[in-house]
């Protein structure tokens, strides 16, 4: 980030801090409609939710000074990771691939390694099963004998697993 964007970031920041403060302190009357605001846990300054190109997630307004940021889990800043979104391999965030590029999610470690992919079921990552003996995910698979669940790593792994309520049967 260049210092000449920096200093337009911070100066929109701080044009807008204002403006929010004085707009939540007008409602006061009116609590129904005033949103909590979530404060930085190093530097006290208010965090704001940010819509970023991998996901919202919530940002210190004392950015560039403070580069606290925090997951968003069901609109509130944690430092968790929503339990429905995470990696069944690496148990790091799943992303939501651009609308361009498909329909389906992927593993935010995949620049490190980890290259699950998941198919989108309105809005959420399919279920994904590991399999016991290596660990990689599971697929589900057609074969002579009907639908079963093998391992992504066949030939080097041969386990299979019977169809149960479209799961595997471990």
């Amino acid at each position: 980030m260049s210092s000449i964007s920096r200093s337009r970031y911070r100066q929109t920041i701080l044009e807008a801090l204002p403006k929010t403060m004085s707009d939540s302190n007008s409602e006061t009357d009116n609590s129904s409609n005033t949103e909590r605001l979530h404060y930085c846990l190093t530097c006290k300054k208010p965090l704001r939710r940010i819509q970023g190109k991998m996901g919202p997630f919530w940002g210190c307004s004392g950015f560039p000074d403070c580069r606290t940021s925090l997951n968003d889990v069901d609109g509130k800043p944690s430092e968790d990771v929503d339990e429905h979104y995470r990696c069944p391999l690496c148990t790091r965030q799943l992303v939501k691939a651009d609308k361009e590029k498909g329909n389906y999610w992927f593993c935010s470690g995949y620049s490190k390694g980890c290259k699950v992919t998941l198919a989108d079921h309105d809005g959420v990552p399919e279920a994904a099963y590991q399999c016991q003996k290596c660990n990689h995910l599971l697929i589900k698979r057609s074969g002579k004998n009907g639908v079963f669940w093998g391992c992504s790593d066949y030939p080097n792994c041969t386990a299979s697993y019977s169809e149960d309520n479209n799961r595997p049967k471990f």
